[in-house]
């Protein structure tokens, strides 16, 4: 899947299942929407979770250049002998994002500040992102940036309260070029071949042999 679509759908696969309960014992679902749910697109039925990206940093520091190759093109065609595929190294970007839980009731509330401190614990944190045709998985490092608490009244008299943990997550991952570059590999070499009925030289000297 593509830079960037892949981290989105990633995070949101990591963040979907969870569930909070009350004092009335009866569990309920935690939604995961990008952005704000829009009152008037979908039900905003409480508790949620948001995912918004904020920035976009290439990481100097974990640059490289040159090319590396592989025989399958990293895992999506079988394997061949006798075909490399060759790429760029993929640039390094840090994809900042802003995690916020919404909910109602304050059970709700401390219940997604434990599942999401679980979920981005610190910086020993890593979010697992699936290939497009999910042969194999890369795990991208992340660590949590900052926490804030964002909880509100709301309505005429101030007796709704709008309860919001906010989290600022930082995903390392890379951008790779779109296309490889096929290469046969080198199964034999003619020297001196004068056509296909003619002979081709055996006798080479000593110092024109490859070392």
């Amino acid at each position: 899947m593509t830079f960037i679509l892949a981290e989105d759908a990633a995070l949101k696969s990591y963040l979907s299942g969870l569930t909070v309960s009350d004092e009335k014992s009866n569990p309920r679902s935690v939604g995961v929407w990008f952005g704000y749910p829009d009152v008037e697109i979908r039900s905003q039925s409480f508790p949620f979770i948001t995912i918004e990206l904020m920035d976009i940093r290439q990481s100097f520091e974990r640059a490289h250049s040159g090319y590396y190759y592989d025989s399958d093109n990293q895992g999506t065609v079988i394997s061949s002998t006798n075909t490399l595929y060759g790429y760029e190294y993929p640039v390094p970007y840090d994809l900042v994002y802003q995690i916020t839980s919404y909910s109602r009731h304050p059970r709700h509330d401390r219940a997604l500040a434990y599942h999401l401190m679980n979920k981005f614990p610190g910086f020993r944190g890593f979010l697992p992102v699936p290939n497009e045709i999910g042969t194999s998985t890369a795990y991208r490092h992340m660590f949590l940036g900052d926490f804030t608490k964002l909880d509100r009244a709301e309505g005429e008299n101030g007796n709704k309260r709008l309860l919001r943990n906010v989290y600022t997550i930082t995903v390392m991952s890379e951008m790779s070029p779109t296309l490889a570059y096929a290469y046969i590999t080198t199964q034999f070499v003619s020297i001196n071949n004068r056509g296909a009925k003619a002979p081709w030289t055996t006798s080479i000297p000593e110092d024109k042999k490859a070392v």
